[in-house]
């Protein structure tokens, strides 16, 4: 671990600003800010530089610990260099995102729409990484954890086509709402129910013992690969869809649930769910398999609409996958550095239900937009502790 440490700190710097960021986007809401900034690129800011640098790096170093002894010098530093370009250009898209969005920006005589540029830079990391972990396939023996990061790593690199799609479409004669959103959230599914899941249950089946007889191994990752691929009409307007469509995600959604179930499931006989912290995460991901069950159900639930799947998000990736990586990365911090970081998170998942849109409004305590506010900031306040113990004993 302490090859990639360095990594680890600038990802969690990271998280960190990108909590920031979404404390200022709550903040806007309700009172002034600069005229430079607005909601929309606040938001760009925040999602993106959750999914390039805090994401992504972390799942990756996973994926490749088992083979870091095994290395050659030259091998690691290929690895470092790819992540440490990685990390810089997401760092840079940051404060394009914040003032820009995915406008043009002025420079000299022209104007390039610069987020997106670097967003297309990040985006060549990814096969860079991919190039370099296929490179070690012949490394070691096959296992449920590297099926698992080898189907993460497919699913990222597909997910990619959906944002290179987006971009080639704006310079396009056609005009079609339905299929530029359809690209953008092909691109989000993958990314967060292929990339992000697969990824987040390689690393909780890293450190447990493999049990001997797990049949079908295919289970455990392949539904949840072309399911990520077949749900994203789910986060489209729901009048734009067709029942193709429609029904295309409803079998997605099944296969998701059917191998996130039976990872659970296997998981917690292998005892992978002990203490607070793990406990925690099972009962996350017992209510994202329910998220997922509630959409296909008669409950007249639509997962796009904006506040429900906002609170997914949050569901996902500052819980599950934000706690399972400190937990797994700083597995020494104190706990109750941890802990405080656990009951943040949850207190904004749990402030975010109240503005899903299922809440009754007559039940929400006053002034709720800015006790959210005050919630939101939360998580980066108390992951400063375990940033500030990510320097002890490092020597990268």
């Amino acid at each position: 671990m302490q090859t990639f440490h360095r990594i680890w700190q600038l990802s969690l710097l990271s998280f960190i600003m990108a909590a920031l960021t979404g404390f200022l986007y709550r903040y806007a809401m309700l009172y002034p800010v600069h005229e430079s900034l607005n909601l929309a690129n606040i938001r760009h800011a925040h999602s993106h530089l959750m999914f390039f640098n805090w994401i992504c790096p972390p799942i990756m170093i996973w994926m490749i610990l088992d083979f870091t002894d095994k290395m050659s010098p030259s091998k690691k530093q290929s690895f470092k260099i790819c992540f440490y370009v990685m990390l810089f250009l997401g760092f840079l898209s940051f404060p394009f995102f914040l003032f820009y969005g995915y406008q043009s920006v002025p420079l000299g005589s022209a104007n390039l729409p610069l987020a997106a540029i670097i967003s297309g830079l990040v985006m060549i990391t990814w096969y860079w990484f991919a190039w370099l972990y296929f490179s070690l396939k012949k490394i070691g023996a096959v296992s449920i954890p590297r099926l698992l990061f080898e189907g993460a790593l497919l699913a990222l690199l597909i997910s990619s086509l959906g944002a290179w799609g987006v971009s080639i479409f704006q310079f396009t004669a056609v005009d079609s709402p339905l299929i530029s959103s359809a690209m953008t959230h092909f691109f989000l599914s993958v990314f967060t129910e292929g990339w992000a899941v697969l990824g987040i249950l390689g690393i909780i089946w890293a450190n447990i013992k493999t049990p001997d007889h797990v049949q079908f191994k295919g289970w455990l990752w392949m539904p949840i690969l072309f399911g990520s691929m077949m749900i994203f009409p789910f986060s489209l307007t729901q009048s734009l869809i067709t029942p193709a469509m429609l029904y295309t995600a409803y079998a997605g959604v099944i296969l998701i649930v059917i191998a996130l179930s039976l990872n659970v499931y296997l998981l917690f006989n292998a005892g992978a769910f002990s203490g607070f912290i793990w406990k925690t995460v099972l009962i996350l991901l017992a209510i994202k398999i329910l998220f997922k069950i509630a959409a296909i159900l008669p409950f007249d639930i639509w997962p796009g609409e904006h506040g429900l799947r906002v609170l997914y998000l949050h569901l996902l990736l500052l819980g599950i996958i934000t706690i399972v990586l400190f937990e797994r990365f700083q597995p020494l911090s104190k706990p109750l550095f941890k802990n405080l970081f656990v009951i943040s998170a949850l207190l904004v998942i749990l402030s975010l239900v109240l503005i899903s849109g299922y809440w009754p409004p007559a039940w929400a305590p006053p002034d709720i937009y800015f006790w959210i506010m005050i919630i939101s900031v939360l998580p980066a306040i108390t992951a400063v502790p375990l940033f500030a113990e990510s320097f002890k004993n490092s020597t990268d």
